[in-house]
């Protein structure tokens, strides 16, 4: 049975981990000339043990991980502008699930650390090749945070984004994260993930895309690099971080959530 944990102890952990994030230092400081190289190789030496059991027993103990570096799951720090209880910090005890998880059911070598990176600090963004961002309210990014996500992005960064549900229904941060992609790369805009996507099955199998936890069924979008098909990044209006809770809804749903995200860990990591 899982520990139910309070919203205000949620934002408590928050606040932990934000305080914790100057003192984990694993990927060197990258200057802009470095790009993402040193954070790259980082998460690279991570997923070569795991890649060879990932088609083989999904079961692997922990202490079997070959431990050539560590995949890390920080959280994503960025202004938001409206007044709503889950800003970009709620719910930490589901980055925690998550991560344990991941531990438990593949070989990959993930820390516990809790890490915050600040989209603010482009430096920052670089030491961590994938980073995870959610909130329930509206936002508007500031000049400075719109270029570093837009460079983090282009330098083959990854960003899963999550709709916290704002009231269960309204899916502020989903519709604003889209716009806001769709207006850096005009040319480009997000697009549904057709079911058929490795992204749905390379791992855990899901015949009809993410699994929606609550808010309006949008579908998952992905931003699609042009030339190789990569997808930069990611967003789900399903509230699959909720999920990772595992305090919402039952042991099996939850489950299918965070399912889901280890689907897009190893999605990032071999790709």
């Amino acid at each position: 049975m899982h520990k139910i944990i309070h919203r205000t102890h949620d934002l408590v952990l928050g606040r932990q981990a934000e305080t914790l994030a100057p003192a984990v230092d694993l990927i060197s400081r990258l200057s802009r000339r470095h790009v993402l190289k040193a954070g790259l190789a980082a998460a690279g030496a991570a997923c070569l043990a795991p890649l060879a059991g990932l088609l083989g027993e999904r079961k692997a103990a922990a202490d079997e991980a070959v431990k050539t570096g560590k995949f890390i799951f920080p959280r994503l720090q960025f202004s938001v502008k409206d007044e709503t209880p889950d800003r970009w910090n709620c719910g930490p005890i589901g980055d925690v699930n998550l991560r344990k998880k991941l531990q438990e059911l593949t070989n990959i070598n993930i820390s516990s650390d809790p890490v915050v990176v600040r989209l603010g600090d482009f430096d920052d963004m670089c030491r961590h090749p994938f980073v995870f961002m959610t909130s329930e309210g509206w936002f508007d990014l500031p000049p400075q945070e719109e270029k570093n996500l837009r460079e983090f992005l282009e330098r083959g960064g990854f960003i899963l984004a999550d709709d916290c549900v704002y009231n269960a229904v309204e899916d502020r941060f989903y519709l604003d994260y889209i716009k806001m992609i769709n207006r850096l790369y005009p040319d480009n805009p997000m697009r549904p993930i057709p079911f058929d996507h490795e992204l749905y099955h390379l791992y855990f199998d899901f015949k009809a895309g993410s699994p929606h936890m609550q808010g309006c069924e949008h579908g998952e979008k992905g931003l699609f690099e042009r030339g190789t098909g990569r997808i930069m990044t990611l967003v789900d209006p399903g509230d699959i971080h909720c999920g990772w809770q595992c305090r919402f809804w039952s042991p099996e749903k939850n489950m299918e959530a965070i399912k889901m995200g280890i689907n897009i860990i190893i999605y990032f990591l071999s790709h």
